[in-house]
């Protein structure tokens, strides 16, 4: 009697251990697929701006965009614009049109100031020669915000 009692039950701890592993890899599996779907929209909504410097100016500057699409703009911006090494005292207008995108940033009343920020502090680690150009840009995008508030 004792010999078919401990028959059954590692019988039924193997079952019980099989039956959890089935479970386990179900639910992991599930897991992997939600990561995935988090991976595909977040690469949309980066797809949502071109990279093109001139349209991330025009889209930093425009009201439909919330402050979290401007941020995931600011991420696109630093990934794909680069200020470069200072040359001279004079700025190109390569430089210039890169550092108008800080300044229609901060312009926009529906950017964070954590986003500008952030956007001003990327930029800073990316191209330290360029500190003073980056923080009067963004004192000039934010005192066309000023005025466009006080309108």
């Amino acid at each position: 009697m004792s010999h078919i009692f401990w028959v059954i039950i590692c019988t039924s701890g193997a079952l019980l251990l099989f039956l959890s592993l089935i479970a386990y890899l179900i639910l992991s599996d599930n897991k992997k697929k939600n990561k995935k779907q988090k991976n595909t929209e977040n690469t949309a909504k980066a797809r949502k701006f071109d990279n093109d410097l001139n349209k991330m100016i025009a889209a930093a500057s425009d009201l439909k965009y919330s402050d979290h699409d401007l941020k995931e703009l600011v991420k696109l911006f630093v990934q794909t614009h680069k200020l470069g090494s200072k040359t001279s005292k004079e700025l190109d207008e390569k430089t210039k049109n890169k550092l108008e995108f800080v300044s229609a940033l901060a312009a926009n009343p529906k950017a964070s100031p954590q986003t500008v920020s952030f956007l001003n502090q990327e930029l800073k680690k990316i191209s330290a020669s360029y500190k003073k150009e980056i923080d009067a840009y963004e004192q000039m995008g934010l005192a066309k915000r000023k005025i466009k508030e006080e309108k």
